[in-house]
């Protein structure tokens, strides 16, 4: 009985600092997103802080392999495109505030696909964003969209065994790079340098 109860009190030794150890490790894989997040509400903070209503933006876009700039002016809710070569209802127009809307995507999770009842795969977005110092606002946005294999699903092995194959989750990588080349405040009475009106638009 004393060797049971011996042999127990080792194994409890054992097993606190394990559990210990996995529950930090638990800790810190929920943190990534929170971390994302966080910055985000603490660069938009700074951002407000200014209070900047008006000023002329230039962005430059890297996606679908081709580069692109946009340069905007924003005067409340009012924008005016000055220069548009990237021509894509999809970016939008890269005001400050889609710059965080498209940021805010590195928050979610993984997606199912093709479905949440047929969870062969899951998508992902990975990458990193840099605010700027002193008005906070997202100076570089770099993302990829990727497909993994979702080997925790049923689904996922239901398709081997019914398929005799592997899902094809290895679909090409979707890429975006944002960069903001300048950001000028403006003044509210200045007259806006337009080419041509645009009213407020989002893209997916």
């Amino acid at each position: 009985m004393q060797k049971v109860l011996a042999r127990a009190r080792r194994w409890r030794f054992v097993w606190i600092p394990v559990l210990v150890v996995a529950s930090l490790g638990l800790m810190a894989v929920r943190a990534i997103p929170a971390t994302y997040i966080e910055r985000r509400e603490a660069a938009q903070r700074v951002w407000s802080e200014q209070s900047l209503t008006s000023y002329r933006i230039v962005v430059r876009a890297l996606f679908a392999g081709r580069a692109c700039a946009q340069e905007i002016e924003v005067r409340g809710t009012h924008q005016y495109v000055l220069r548009d070569t990237c021509n894509s209802s999809w970016l939008s127009f890269l005001t400050v505030d889609r710059l965080f809307e498209l940021g805010a995507r590195l928050e979610a999770g993984p997606e199912c696909f093709p479905s949440k009842q047929d969870c062969v795969c899951y998508r992902v977005r990975v990458g990193s964003i840099e605010y700027d110092p002193t008005y906070g606002f997202p100076a570089t946005i770099n993302w990829r969209r990727e497909m993994q294999p979702n080997w925790q699903h049923a689904a996922y092995w239901k398709h081997i065994w019914e398929k005799r194959e592997l899902p094809k989750c290895a679909t090409p990588v979707r890429s975006l790079r944002l960069e903001v080349v300048s950001l000028i405040p403006l003044e509210n009475h200045e007259t806006p340098s337009l080419y041509h009106a645009a009213s407020p638009a989002g893209g997916n």
